[in-house]
């Protein structure tokens, strides 16, 4: 039963979270609401050099191809990825390219054509498409805050 009530405090802090997103505020706010969620959740207050408010570094032990990046794990300061680029301009991580190579290799043999829609991003290309989102939702009228909260809205229904 507590740990339903805490649930839902939670989830009611984090949509309070989001109208200060962006702001001081809202990353204090943010950094309060993971202490709080480990302190509810382990049941002990973290000690500060083994807990980071503001996000860990993603654990990269599994291996290159298994790393969870999300709020609260980044990708590693020294992560690097080499690329290819395929035939239609999108690149790929090169490490997976002779599997994908013959995953197309054998579609073709059926009769299947298969292409890459979306390929690697840099986070400068995330940061324009955000931006051009955002711009977006300013001509339709709608103020930078109102077109900033639509278009992160828009981003999270493509995950």
């Amino acid at each position: 039963m507590f740990f339903h009530f805490v649930k839902y405090k939670l989830d009611t802090i984090k949509l309070k979270t989001k109208l200060f997103a962006g702001s001081k505020r809202g990353t204090l706010f943010a950094a309060f609401l993971r202490a709080v969620s480990y302190i509810a959740i382990q049941g002990e207050i973290p000690m500060i050099n083994s807990f980071n408010l503001f996000g860990r570094e993603a654990d990269t032990s599994f291996g290159w191809n298994l790393i969870l990046v999300n709020d609260d794990y980044r990708i590693p300061r020294n992560y690097e990825v080499e690329l290819t680029e395929l035939s239609n301009g999108e690149k790929v991580d090169s490490r997976i390219y002779p599997q994908l190579q013959q995953m197309f290799d054998d579609a073709r043999t059926e009769g299947l054509e298969l292409f890459v829609r979306e390929g690697y991003r840099t986070t400068q290309n995330q940061k324009n498409i955000m931006n051009e989102r955002i711009q977006k939702y300013q001509d339709e009228g709608y103020s930078r805050w109102e077109a900033k909260e639509r278009a992160e809205e828009y981003i999270e229904s493509l995950r």
